[in-house]
């Protein structure tokens, strides 16, 4: 591993040019964060928050900027997928912000799988600042069961007549009866059950950073807060 000359510090990241949107419009915000852990730990640099946040918002600003503030990085943002990156989550890096971040064989193999379709960082001049990783593909944790994937539990929520309701303006408080579709339940569910569907659903919400889906379902826990106790 070889310092890249034109990235020898910290403060040459704003040197970083951004990747077209549309090569990684459907890319979540943890392996684009991984993408870029990949690179920090290929130029030899500190893998801060700081660090982090400024590279991913070079790269993907579309994803990783302030939305009032576009010219700045969305320090939250990343750290939120950092926080999905760790262990319990998606078990995709280890460390702390105390410590630095970096990733693991499941990490590593997300990002180079990545790093493959998008090619490796470049200069706001088009200069490659470093060559495309062989792919390392991910192991397979046998003894850690999988949860259901974001992008199915959003495809859920969607398709349901809750959300049709929700996006066409007619939902009302009267729509009880389709919440425990949309949250895959039974009608005699706990309410703990109920609850741990919901965050679950929120969570998947937040990964994809999917503002619509977090605001229809702020919107479902005003409305029908008795449905999500029962």
């Amino acid at each position: 591993m070889v310092r890249d000359k034109d990235i020898q510090s910290e403060r040459d990241l704003v040197r970083v040019g951004r990747k077209a949107f549309d090569d990684y419009k459907d890319a979540t915000l943890t392996s684009l964060t991984a993408y870029s852990l990949y690179w920090l730990h290929q130029w030899q640099l500190a893998r801060t928050i700081e660090a982090i946040a400024i590279l991913n918002w070079r790269l993907f600003p579309e994803k990783f900027s302030m939305v009032v503030f576009p010219e700045y990085p969305d320090a939250f943002r990343t750290n939120r997928s950092l926080l999905q990156m760790q262990p319990k989550y998606r078990n995709l890096l280890t460390g702390a912000a105390s410590k630095g971040f970096s990733l693991n064989a499941r990490g590593i193999g997300i990002a180079t799988a990545l790093a493959s379709q998008l090619g490796p960082p470049k200069t706001e001049e088009g200069q490659a600042l470093g060559s495309t990783p062989r792919v390392v593909r991910a192991p397979v944790n046998i003894d850690r069961p999988r949860s259901l994937e974001p992008e199915r539990g959003i495809a859920r929520l969607r398709s349901s007549k809750l959300y049709e309701k929700w996006s066409s303006g007619t939902m009302t408080e009267r729509d009880l009866i389709p919440v425990p579709a949309l949250l895959g339940i039974f009608d005699h569910t706990p309410g703990t059950v109920r609850q741990r569907a919901m965050k679950q659903l929120e969570r998947n919400a937040q990964q994809l950073d999917d503002r619509d889906a977090e605001r229809f379902l702020g919107d479902v826990r005003r409305a029908f807060p008795q449905a999500l106790i029962r």
